[in-house]
């Protein structure tokens, strides 16, 4: 297992609180499951299952803004008194979910994404 970090000013022992954030955004604010942020957001089920039930211990910052902003919320951290930071989200924009999910439609349409072929495995002797 890697060793993590540990930062004087943003401290956290098992998962980055940017992931409490994102669950207290999904799960309190909106009200919302995992596969409703994924028709939105683009972002898949199962990466959200794994940051808030699964193994998950440091996000990539793209995903967190892929979900967030789908949502209508803007990072916004604050400092504690002891100098740590902390993480959260505020909302810049209402969620109107029925048209969320034609906006991500329309952009997956319009980016021309496909269903990628899965390859076939070879057989011992080289033949497909």
């Amino acid at each position: 297992m890697a060793k993590v970090h540990i930062y004087r000013t943003y401290r956290w022992i098992d998962k980055d609180p940017i992931i409490d954030a994102v669950r207290t955004v999904v799960k309190t604010d909106e009200k919302m499951n995992n596969n409703m942020v994924h028709e939105i957001s683009g972002v898949a089920s199962a990466t959200l299952d794994n940051w808030f039930n699964g193994s998950t211990r440091r996000p990539q910052n793209s995903t967190v803004t892929a979900v967030t902003s789908a949502l209508g919320y803007v990072r916004q951290d604050a400092f504690n008194p002891d100098g740590t930071v902390a993480v959260g989200f505020v909302k810049k924009r209402k969620l109107n979910y029925e048209d969320e999910i034609e906006k991500q439609a329309d952009w997956l349409l319009k980016q021309g994404v496909k269903k990628k072929k899965r390859r076939q495995k070879k057989k011992g002797n080289g033949h497909a």
